[in-house]
């Protein structure tokens, strides 16, 4: 009997990093376990040359579109990510990968084609929602569709005037959908509630574990960060849904408060180039108020090294504007660290105010620079927050239960 095929659909993935980019590794992965035959169709504008390569048993395919035009024109959007202008060109951004959905939906007929893959045994699961749109809705007339809802383009939706008849259209030929949050799961009144649920994300457990103090003392030696110091780390790519400007700002309070010398703050992730005039404003902000020995930017750390930058850090800030179950916040939990997240998506749906972490508000500054400043300040008396932390994730986040409940959704559709 033929195993299951399913196509994993996203224009993003390694070696960009970010939650999308783990949760459709790490469901790859312990689908493989199961039995499937995993592949991950990751189009990227004007790539070298399309080539796959393997990863734990998932086939990654790295198809080129476009040329160096489209390539420039794309670039062109990237520029602007301010105000208005910032959203328009967010959203044709987004939007431009539509343009070549025939050219990757007939890469993908041609490779069920040439594995003579049985039509029965395709999903086709989208982790994109605009970038994503007409392909899917092309494939959709000849395989089940699944859609996993990651991005806050939907919740941009929902503010809109008739948000009900725009979300019907642009999502009525998925089968299912899936939410790693509460509330990217609004589709009462618009699907029938048999076609959508939430499933949070999950943590590999084996490699996001609580390390020993001589094992957090050698990580933070192999990033050339100081062992006296605590380690505050931001695991966020920055655009300005991440809320890193927020965080920065804190730190500019933090500087001048009593305990200025006993931290340090790490950004990675800042390598990331949607948003350039967002990371300009952060490194001028940087500059401007003589922040530089406070902060480290370490770029884009590869996954595979993410659980030794997370063990090699004590407290982790998720400063978003909208989240799911932050990925980097289960991670963190999992290791046993203090995380402080922003009141908001599906962060207080893990964080319980000073049980296992620390709530602020989100967009605020001050209230994180005073949550810091509590935590730095009271660290020491704060192993029951950690304790508790990764309690949280070993009762409820794994890998392999988030890949059983796609796959009894896979089963049904």
């Amino acid at each position: 009997m033929q195993n299951k095929v399913v196509y994993m659909l996203t224009t993003v993935f390694y070696p960009s990093i970010g939650g999308r980019e783990s949760h459709i590794h790490n469901i790859s992965k312990e689908l493989v376990k199961m039995g499937y035959t995993a592949k991950i169709i990751n189009p990227i504008i004007n790539f070298e040359e399309t080539k796959v390569e393997l990863l734990d048993g998932i086939e990654v395919h790295k198809l080129r579109i476009g040329d160096y035009n489209s390539e420039n024109k794309y670039l062109e959007y990237k520029s602007k990510s301010k105000g208005l202008m910032g959203y328009l060109s967010g959203y044709l951004r987004k939007n431009f990968y539509n343009k070549f959905y025939k050219h990757i939906a007939e890469y993908i007929e041609k490779d069920i084609h040439l594995n003579n893959y049985s039509k029965d045994n395709i999903i086709i699961h989208q982790h994109d929602f605009i970038s994503g749109y007409r392909l899917s809705k092309e494939l959709s007339k000849s395989y089940k569709i699944v859609f996993t809802n990651h991005t806050g383009e939907f919740l941009f939706l929902k503010k809109l005037p008739f948000n009900e008849v725009i979300i019907k259209h642009l999502t009525k030929h998925f089968q299912y959908i899936i939410s790693p949050s509460e509330e990217l799961n609004q589709f009462k009144g618009i699907r029938d509630e048999n076609t959508f649920s939430y499933i949070p994300n999950g943590v590999d457990l084996n490699d996001f574990y609580v390390a020993d103090e001589e094992q957090i003392k050698n990580y933070k030696r192999d990033y050339g960060l100081d062992t006296d110091k605590l380690m505050i780390l931001c695991p966020r790519r920055w655009a300005p849904t991440k809320g890193i400007i927020y965080l920065v700002k804190a730190i500019g309070i933090l500087k001048d408060k009593d305990i200025n010398s006993g931290f340090q703050a790490v950004f990675i992730g800042n390598d990331y180039e949607d948003y350039p005039e967002y990371k300009e404003d952060i490194l001028k902000f940087i500059k401007d108020n003589k922040l530089e020995k406070y902060i480290k930017l370490l770029g884009n750390i590869e996954y595979e090294n993410m659980n030794k930058i997370t063990q090699a850090s004590d407290i982790i800030v998720i400063p978003s504007l909208m989240e799911a179950v932050s990925l980097s916040m289960l991670e963190s939990m999992a290791c046993g660290k203090i995380v402080i997240g922003s009141d908001t998506g599906g962060i207080p749906e893990v964080i319980k105010d000073d049980q296992n972490g620390f709530l602020v508000k989100k967009a605020d500054e001050t209230d994180l620079a005073n949550t810091l400043h509590k935590v730095i300040k009271k660290y020491n008396e704060l192993d029951y927050i950690k304790i508790k932390a990764r309690k949280t994730v070993d009762e409820s986040y794994s890998w392999e239960i988030v890949a059983h409940n796609i796959d009894k959704i896979y089963r049904i559709i």
